[in-house]
């Protein structure tokens, strides 16, 4: 294999570098323009490859969601930090716009089984607790990020016996963007149906209600807005899940208290320190020495949440380069609708 891949990494430096081996394509859903193999280059990287085809790489959709799954993985890599980025997500590591066949790449996932394998089989009670914990876990963290994943369903949650992870950022969207009409029953909430208003974090609490319905029962959910009881523990938990109005359903921290997991904006707010690991075992070997040998501990102060996570937006105007990320620039189109603001574009006539 002599085949060179050109792309610009996850913090904006571009690369060249030959792949060794590409793995046939995986199993797709007819109507999507993507193709997702497994590939490792020269150097021993193995990487995750999503590529849009070339026919839908000059349509306004395709590019929007290709778009949107890169613009999705550059607000959580400067969200968490390359040394901080959290297990629940796939990463992004680098990009292509400019070719035929645009495409991004994809650390390999960590969970092995999507949630509609594990819901076939019957999942124990304690393992359906820590499934639970995971995925609420997930949702708060994206909140910290500003994002909405909006797509929350079996094939895109995937889970390893010990935490979810979240695939398929193609739908991601920043909070308080005017919401676009997507999903159906019983995933999708009714404002995502409908396409009112705009995105909230909660919009993704419908969609995990529904997922934890689903692997408690083995079964999907019917078609009817609100799934039938689910016995005592889980009527508890999804009390007001499936709310009409988003205002009305309860945010990822309350369900992490319902579950009694902790909340991660309580260590994401203190600051990193690479000495921990020295200061944590000094206090051992202090406290061994008795009460005496060292005055109690300060209490920790309070977590701030971020002003905002969002990937910074710069004053451009029309017919000028617009930074993507910072590695790419693009003529930036007359102002329009769109997801991600770079609308203007109609179908058929690409990125």
């Amino acid at each position: 294999m002599n085949e060179t891949l050109s792309f610009v990494d996850s913090s904006g430096m571009p690369e060249r570098v030959r792949v060794l081996h590409y793995e046939v394509d995986e199993p797709h859903q007819p109507a999507s323009g993507f193709r997702t193999r497994a590939i490792r280059l020269e150097d021993g990287r193995p990487f995750l490859q999503k590529r849009l085809l070339p026919a839908q790489a000059v349509r306004a959709e395709g590019v929007d969601a290709l778009e949107a799954e890169i613009r999705a993985g550059l607000t959580l890599i400067r969200a968490f930090q390359e040394v901080n980025y959290p297990a629940e997500f796939t990463r992004l590591a680098g990009y292509t716009i400019d070719v035929d066949e645009p495409f991004l790449l994809l650390d390999p996932p960590r969970a092995a089984q999507s949630t509609a394998d594990i819901a076939r089989g019957l999942v124990l009670s304690m393992e359906q607790k820590k499934f639970e914990s995971s995925l609420f876990r997930s949702l708060r963290l994206l909140e910290w990020a500003g994002l909405v994943h909006r797509s929350i369903n079996p094939a895109t949650v995937r889970w390893d016996g010990n935490r979810v992870q979240l695939t398929d950022l193609s739908t991601a969207d920043r909070v308080g963007r005017p919401r676009q009409r997507i999903g159906a029953l019983p995933w999708a909430s009714p404002e995502q149906r409908a396409g009112t208003g705009t995105t909230d974090p909660r919009d993704d609490i419908w969609s995990a209600g529904q997922l934890v319905y689903f692997v408690a029962h083995s079964r999907e959910p019917t078609g009817s807005r609100v799934p039938p009881l689910a016995g005592p523990a889980r009527d508890d938990l999804l009390k007001d899940v499936f709310a009409e109005r988003a205002q009305d359903r309860p945010d990822a921290r309350t369900m992490l208290r319902r579950v009694a997991a902790a909340d991660p904006w309580d260590d994401l707010g203190r600051p990193s320190d690479p000495l921990s690991d020295g200061r944590r075992r000094y206090a051992e070997l202090l406290a061994g020495k008795g009460p005496s040998a060292w005055p109690a501990a300060p209490r920790a102060e309070e977590p701030a949440p971020p002003a905002s996570a969002a990937v910074p937006q710069t004053d451009v105007r029309p017919g000028q380069p617009e930074p993507f990320g910072t590695g790419w620039g693009r003529k930036r189109p007359k102002p329009g609708s769109g997801r991600w603001g770079t609308g203007g574009r109609r179908a058929g006539e690409g990125g």
